[in-house]
């Protein structure tokens, strides 16, 4: 039994009853993913190659239940065991890092964390430990907490996770965009 989230290295996931390998990078790969918001950097992209082979041979197949819809769904499963927290939580604490560098770089310097040998589970931690730091007053504490970890409007609003882009008619459209490649024998 592993004690808290994966560190780097290969990480086994289940999908559809196929065992596949996720090879989770340094934490500053991972931070920088969450960021920028690159969620298939994630799933297929951290995948061993004939894994991410099978996946996105099931994502070009446009008659397989596997869809980027579906990926995403799995990402979100899959950011506690990589970040920690919920996805949209590391994006935030990533995404402020990056844009305030210099302030919590020093913050980590302080107290001796070096962010390129942390995981990408130790850096989001101190990115939160950071901005709690800052928190003068319990209700500062509270704002923070829901600023950082509440789900994004549209996933409060239905309960399903639809990233932008992925909205039935988006979907369909990529199914016939697929299905007319797969006819033509083209790959892009």
């Amino acid at each position: 039994m592993r004690f808290g989230p994966a560190s780097p290295g290969p990480l086994p996931i289940t999908v559809d009853d196929i065992a596949l390998t996720l090879h989770v990078p340094d934490g500053r790969t991972l931070a920088g993913i969450a960021a920028s918001g690159q969620w298939p950097q994630i799933l297929p992209g951290l995948l061993a190659g004939p894994d991410r082979d099978h996946v996105i041979d099931r994502l070009r197949d446009p008659y397989d239940p596997m869809t980027w819809h579906a990926v995403f769904r799995i990402v979100l499963g899959l950011a506690p065991e990589l970040y920690g927290v919920e996805w949209w939580a590391a994006q935030r604490l990533c995404g402020l890092a990056q844009e305030r560098w210099r302030d919590w770089s020093a913050w980590c310097a302080r107290r001796g964390l070096d962010p390129d040998t942390a995981s990408g589970h130790r850096i989001v931690s101190s990115v939160w430990a950071w901005i709690t730091d800052g928190a003068q007053e319990e209700k500062d504490l509270h704002r923070a907490e829901r600023a950082i970890f509440d789900p994004p409007p549209e996933m409060r609003r239905t309960q399903t996770a639809v990233p932008r882009g992925f909205g039935p008619a988006e979907m369909e459209a990529q199914a016939r965009q697929i299905a007319a490649m797969a006819a033509d024998g083209t790959d892009e």
